[in-house]
């Protein structure tokens, strides 16, 4: 089934919005669930995952036996692709997905900006630090350390120079240069890029702007580094992370903008705020929840009524220090009479860990929810934990626009 055109639709609390409001035009996403969004969020809905064996192999000791880890890889995707090339394939899957789902006319592209998310320095950092510099003599580590960082700053010079240049040429997209940005950070680090894009929205630099991530915690140098700091699951460590991979693009725009070009508008974004911890996950001091609770207080502050936030999308990963801070933040919901009891999906549990893609990949599994009517709630709150400082969350809310359902539409296959 298909939803009518928006015009024909019967608005309900729309009359209150303003022109400048920030809505949800178009989903893109790749993940190993499916080769767009609709299959990926679906196939979550029903509950699958698709585990895949990974190249680290480790002893289990019950066993003494060589087992392969376990991670969600998009084989038929990035399988003999690593690094800048496995980015280039992930996003160029969810561009076209997004392109599809919103269609976005190139005519609106001079004034359309693309903002894009993907991983921070962290893990390869403290990898560096804990795991190869402490094998080096001392005398040496200055040095080796001077030179990796050079190089890594110039492999990720390369990689913002092409990324958006060749997914754009990709797709035969023509996005002016000054309507480019990339964020660089863990999952928490969405909340800078869509503030900054509601920002250019609403201050009309632009009329509507693609936002998204891409990451993979299955690549070969990533995965080794995780592994090695004792991030993931293992046969002999019950809590822990499984590895994934993916990318999400959503298209955002104003709500004058996107009534005039016919736009669908499947959802809202709300009010966006984020917090710092004052240590990350690698730093020998307690990590209390105090971020992420100001995060969702300043979020879900009136007018929001907390009895409409009936669900919350929630990028906990099995590891236990990121369980332990959420459930600090839990306790502090609950005295404030924040929705600390409202039913929760988890990104991780389908698709694995997706750091940089992460922010994205959630707004996709709620505005499906809300699209389709399974999410049972015209609100969802969406917190993201990090391993970096950052700490952020976000509303998603109901089009008030009810659109007629058509069963004999041709375009069936996206209400699926």
């Amino acid at each position: 089934m298909s939803i009518s055109n928006p015009s024909r639709a019967t608005p309900h609390s729309a009359s209150t919005l303003p022109g400048d409001a920030i809505v949800i035009t178009g989903l893109g996403m790749v993940s190993s669930l499916g080769a767009d969004v609709v299959t990926s969020c679906a196939a979550a809905r029903a509950g699958l995952t698709r585990w895949k064996e990974l190249d680290i192999r480790v002893t289990d000791k019950d066993t003494l036996e060589a087992v392969p880890l376990q991670g969600q890889e998009i084989t038929w995707l990035t399988h003999g692709f690593e690094g800048f090339a496995r980015w280039l394939r992930l996003g160029d899957a969810a561009l076209r997905d997004l392109l599809e789902y919103s269609q976005l006319g190139r005519a609106a592209l001079p004034h359309t900006g693309i903002y894009l998310q993907l991983p921070g320095r962290l893990l390869a950092q403290t990898h560096l630090q804990s795991n190869v510099l402490s094998r080096i003599p001392e005398g040496e580590r200055a040095r080796v350390a001077s030179a990796l960082a050079s190089e890594r700053a110039e492999a990720e010079a390369q990689f913002t120079r092409r990324l958006i240049p060749e997914l754009l040429e990709l797709n035969q997209l023509s996005i002016p240069p000054r309507a480019q940005a990339y964020f660089f950070g863990g999952a928490a680090t969405f909340s800078q890029v869509l503030t900054r894009a509601m920002e250019a929205l609403r201050t009309r630099t632009l009329e509507r702007c693609i936002v998204g991530g891409i990451d993979s915690w299955v690549d070969d140098e990533p995965l080794t580094q995780a592994y090695e700091l004792g991030l993931l699951r293992t046969p002999d460590k019950p809590v822990g992370r499984f590895p994934g991979e993916a990318a999400a693009f959503v298209l955002l725009e104003r709500l004058d903008c996107a009534r005039e070009r016919g736009a669908v508008i499947e959802g809202l974004l709300g009010p966006v705020a984020s917090a710092e911890e004052k240590g990350h996950r690698f730093a020998q001091r307690p990590i209390t929840g105090t971020a992420l609770f100001e995060s969702i207080s300043t979020c879900c502050h009136p007018p929001t009524k907390q009895e409409d936030i009936g669900l919350s999308i929630i990028n906990l990963n099995g590891d236990e220090v990121r369980a332990r801070e959420y459930g600090h933040a839990l306790v502090r919901m609950e005295e404030a009479g924040l929705p600390a009891s409202a039913r929760r999906w988890y990104v991780a549990e389908h698709f694995g860990e997706l750091g940089a893609a992460t922010g994205a990949t959630a707004i996709c599994l709620g505005v499906r929810g809300l699209v389709r009517q399974y999410a049972r709630s015209p609100a969802i709150l969406v917190a993201l934990l990090d391993d970096e400082p950052h700490r952020s969350a976000f509303l998603l809310r109901e089009s008030p626009w009810r659109p007629e359902i058509s069963p004999n539409s041709a375009t069936h296959v996206r209400q699926s």
